[in-house]
């Protein structure tokens, strides 16, 4: 089944301001127990990794044929 990957925000608070400290990617397949996967210092390099995680799932057993159709046309898929 092909999971499901958000990617979020790290904040810290410091005295008077809340500060930007990175990126997680959460698997949230289950929203009720979600999974942080990784972390990551820019969003683009989360939004990477959530991609990257969401396609390895759409190849595992009992994924909807079509799990994999949000990626760009030109990705090669990888299994």
């Amino acid at each position: 089944m092909t999971h499901t990957a958000r990617v979020e925000p790290i904040t810290q608070e410091q005295e008077d301001a809340t500060m930007l400290a990175g990126w997680r990617v959460v698997d949230v397949t289950d929203p009720d127990a979600p999974v942080e996967i990784s972390r990551h210092d820019t969003e683009p390099e989360a939004i990477q990794a959530a991609r990257d995680f969401e396609r390895q799932t759409a190849y595992e057993t009992g994924s909807a044929p079509d799990d994999n159709q949000d990626y760009d046309a030109g990705e090669t898929p990888t299994r």
